[in-house]
This record gives structure tokens, C-alpha cells and sequence, in this order.
């Protein structure tokens, strides 16, 4: 086993990814991690990703890195004559910005585009060295001396040719918990500690695992997927909180391997997981570590949630369940599924289709994600 490859996997499971919130106007920024014999860039983006282009060149040796984009960038005063690199340049260029690395002598080199979410990213530019994906991980560490905002994906469940529950008056499940999720959404919007994100906003159907991926895209920090319960019996009534149990757990454990090995583009947010590496070994132990306290976390939110869903809503149950729903099943992100009462229950129904009530759930949400930050705070 490669020690120093086995190391930084591991910190890149320990250290949680950093967002760097830039205001409009502001400078794109570049840092420059070096080594004797190897060197990575890692320049903040912001807007739409896919414009860039990097380039090389042999005699004299350089690398030309094209940012159509960005109007300005900003970087170390320092990095010329270190390691690899000789000088580093950057100016305008055709409405962009243009950054030129220039080597000591010709090495080779590769490009990632670390997406942060939908509206931030990471471009690193990697020279000679095989542990790139750490280079944007260590850069916000260093870089960053403020906690981020907490990135939320709230997922309404169903929606489109699946309905959910169907209340004996015929009213669906999919409307009710959308209301609910966009609710939500606005007061984490509020709060200037969260980013929040929705897997839809609108009637439409996603497959369950489609979910998952789309919360690990957008590197969220705990996914909450809501519901409104179905019962064979009438007289079943309140809200329960479940998370994902230990058989569940192993079943997500085994397909996230499966898919961390799987070619198709559409698991390419799978491979790109700082929990991935092409070392078996090291990484079903990384895997392992990630989803011991993925599940601990998950509990220690579910707890508080259950509380503050009691001051609003009567409780099917008192404790936290544990099921092996599909979208619970992340091995990196504290996720738990909310059933906010049931459909299938005339008063619970009548109940869940008030805007009050729907607020009212909402604002528990949120009271539980703001005491869940407070008590287990994203590192600095």
C-alpha cells in the first residue's frame, strides 16, 4: 500500500470540503501548493464552470491556463523559482483572464474541476503529481478562517407520475411535502448560515438514487428527505423521524463501490468523492470510517428533530427508527427522512394541508438544523 497516498485519503475524509463565497465584482483567486518535484494551482471559480481552457507548451516549457469568465485574478506574491516552477503569470486576456506557469522544464500535467455546487468550483491544475483531488481540500483549509455556510439538500419525496400517499378526499402527497420543502428552503435562505438546495421544485419524478447523487454534487452537508406518511389503518397518526439502519448501511457501503468503480458518466460524482481511491484497501477502510460517522451524525440530528418535531405535531413514536430507505443511503452525508404525519389520516391530513401547519413543521426544520450546527459546528 502507497503510505503517503493511504494519509491523504484519509485527511480528505476528516477534513470537510470548504466553500469560498465570493461577492460579485470580487477577483477570482489562485493558490500554489509546491513540492521539489511536483506543484498544484487551485483557482476559485465562480458562475458557470465549463468555460476554461488549459494548455501546454514544450520549448520553452509552460502551462496556459484560459479563463473566459474571469476579469481578474489574484494570487500569491510570492511563486517564482520553486520547485517546478519558474515564474507564474496573469492578465487579461480577450475579455478574460489568462494564467502562464512557467516550468524549469517540461512536466506533465492534468486538470480536475472540483465542484463545490452549483454556482462554485475549483479548477486545479495538477503538475506531476498524483495526489491532486487533496489540492483543493488542503488549499480552503488554509485559506479559509471563517466557517462556511452549511450546505442543505432538502428532498421532497415523489413528485410527478408518483404521488405518494392519496388522501381519502383525494389529495396527494407530492403537493403537500413540496409546500412543506419550499418553506423550509426560505428560512434556511434567511438564515446567512445555510445554503440550501432542492432535489426538485416542481411536480416532477426523480428516481430515488438520482437524489443521492444530486446531494453529493452539490457537496451538501445533510440531506433531508420529507414525506407524509401512508398507513393501512385510519386511526395511525403523527410524525416520526427515521434514518438509515446497519443492514441499509452495508447495502449502501456495497453499491457506492460498485458504482466508485462503475465507467458511466453517470456516477462520475461517485469517482470524484474524496472518499475514492483506486486502492481497494484503502479504500474500504475510508469508506468504512465515513459511514460509522455518517450514521452517528444522522442519529445526533434525528434526535433533535424528533424534540422540536413534538412542539408542533403530535409524534407517531417517541424514538428515532431506522429503515433502509434509498435516500438515506450516502456513506458521507448525515441524511434523515422525515414522515410529517400521515395522509392517510383524516385529521393528520387536514392538518398537513394547512399553510399554517406546513410553516409550522418548516420552522421546526429549521430550528433543528440551526441546534444541530450549533452543537456540531463545520470545522474552520
Amino acid at each position: 500500500m502507497d503510505r503517503r497516498s493511504f494519509i491523504s485519503s484519509l485527511a480528505a475524509v476528516c477534513l470537510l470540503p470548504s466553500t469560498r463565497v465570493l461577492a460579485e465584482g470580487t477577483p477570482s483567486h489562485y493558490t500554489l501548493q509546491k513540492a521539489r518535484h511536483s506543484a498544484n494551482m487551485v483557482i476559485e471559480l465562480e458562475g458557470n464552470h465549463s468555460h476554461y481552457s488549459v494548455t501546454e507548451q514544450k520549448h520553452p516549457p509552460k502551462i496556459v491556463i484560459d479563463l473566459p469568465q474571469v476579469h481578474r485574478i489574484n494570487g500569491p506574491d510570492r511563486d517564482r523559482n520553486i520547485g517546478v516552477i519558474r515564474n507564474v503569470h496573469t492578465g487579461p486576456y480577450h475579455g478574460g483572464a489568462r494564467i502562464i506557469i512557467d516550468l524549469k522544464e517540461y512536466q506533465s500535467h492534468r486538470v480536475h474541476l472540483r465542484k463545490l455546487n452549483a454556482h462554485r468550483a475549483q479548477l486545479i491544475v495538477s503538475i506531476n503529481d498524483p495526489d491532486h483531488l487533496m489540492a483543493g481540500v488542503v488549499a480552503e483549509s488554509r485559506l479559509h478562517h471563517t466557517r462556511r455556510k452549511a450546505i442543505i439538500e432538502i428532498d421532497a419525496g415523489h413528485g410527478g407520475k408518483d404521488p405518494g400517499c392519496i388522501s381519502h378526499d383525494d389529495h396527494f402527497e407530492k403537493y403537500v411535502v413540496l409546500n412543506i420543502a419550499e418553506k423550509l428552503k426560505a428560512l434556511l435562505h434567511a438564515d446567512p448560515r445555510f445554503e440550501p438546495t432542492l432535489t426538485r421544485n416542481s411536480d416532477i419524478f426523480i428516481p430515488l438514487h438520482e437524489r443521492v447523487l444530486m446531494a453529493r454534487n452539490h457537496h451538501a452537508d445533510l440531506f433531508i428527505s420529507l414525506h407524509a406518511d401512508a398507513a393501512p389503518v385510519s386511526y395511525a397518526h403523527g410524525a416520526s423521524v427515521y434514518i438509515l439502519s446497519t443492514k441499509g448501511a452495508g447495502s449502501a457501503m456495497a453499491r457506492w463501490l460498485a458504482e466508485s468503480q462503475n465507467n458511466s458518466d453517470r456516477f462520475e460524482s461517485t469517482r470524484q468523492s474524496e472518499i475514492y481511491n483506486k486502492n481497494k484497501e484503502v479504500q474500504d477502510v475510508l469508506l468504512d470510517l465515513s459511514m460509522q460517522g455518517t450514521t452517528a451524525a444522522s442519529h445526533r440530528l434525528a434526535d433533535i428533530t424528533l424534540n422540536n418535531l413534538g412542539t408542533v405535531s403530535h409524534l407517531h413514536q417517541n424514538w428515532v427508527d431506522k429503515a433502509a430507505f434509498a435516500v438515506l443511503k450516502s456513506p458521507n452525508i448525515p441524511s434523515m427522512l422525515v414522515e410529517n404525519g400521515f395522509m392517510s389520516n383524516e385529521q393528520d391530513c387536514h392538518r398537513l394541508l394547512r399553510a399554517a401547519h406546513q410553516q409550522e413543521l418548516a420552522e421546526s426544520l429549521h430550528s433543528s438544523i440551526a441546534t444541530y450546527f450549533d452543537k456540531y459546528p463545520l470545522p474552520t
